[in-house]
């Protein structure tokens, strides 16, 4: 295919758009239709933030019964609430606040790694057995805790 085969451009411009290029009345570029309101979270966020309060009242109520300490559960509540929490707030145009949970949450999640493993080593010291479920979600929220932390201090570098 040549030049020669190709359409000829030709610039369409009217009077109005000279004069408003010359600076008229008229705006530079069409109006925008506004941008979306905050909705206030997703059905997910709202789901994160129920389950964790439930796992929460689950953990007390235990705790008050004489049941003990269930460590996992206390575990996915420091993991869910402040993540929903943070989304939450997120979604409803609070980005400041949601930016000021990014350490809340990060430091939950690292105290719920740390519960996990204590409570792993307290049932080994007693002769329990092992939960593999919660071994296996220990080791790979360890596992992915280094490598985020490995990351952050290869972007600082």
């Amino acid at each position: 295919m040549s030049a020669a085969d190709l359409p000829e451009r030709t610039s369409v411009t009217t009077p109005t758009d000279a004069a408003g290029a010359a600076g008229a009345d008229e705006p530079a570029s069409r109006p925008q239709p506004p941008a979306p309101g905050p909705t206030g979270g997703s059905a997910m966020d709202w789901a994160l933030l129920v389950c964790g309060s439930l796992l929460l009242l689950g953990v007390v109520v235990d705790v008050v019964e004489g049941e003990g300490l269930d460590w996992a559960t206390l575990a996915w509540t420091l993991i869910l609430l402040p993540e929903g929490v943070r989304r939450i707030l997120a979604g409803r145009g609070q980005t400041r606040r949601a930016d000021l949970m990014d350490p809340v949450a990060g430091l939950c999640t690292a105290a719920a790694v740390a519960i996990c493993w204590a409570g792993l080593a307290y049932d080994w010291s007693r002769g329990n057995g092992t939960s593999w479920l919660v071994l296996i979600a220990t080791v790979l929220l360890t596992v992915g805790g280094a490598a985020w932390l490995v990351r952050r201090l290869l972007e600082r570098w």
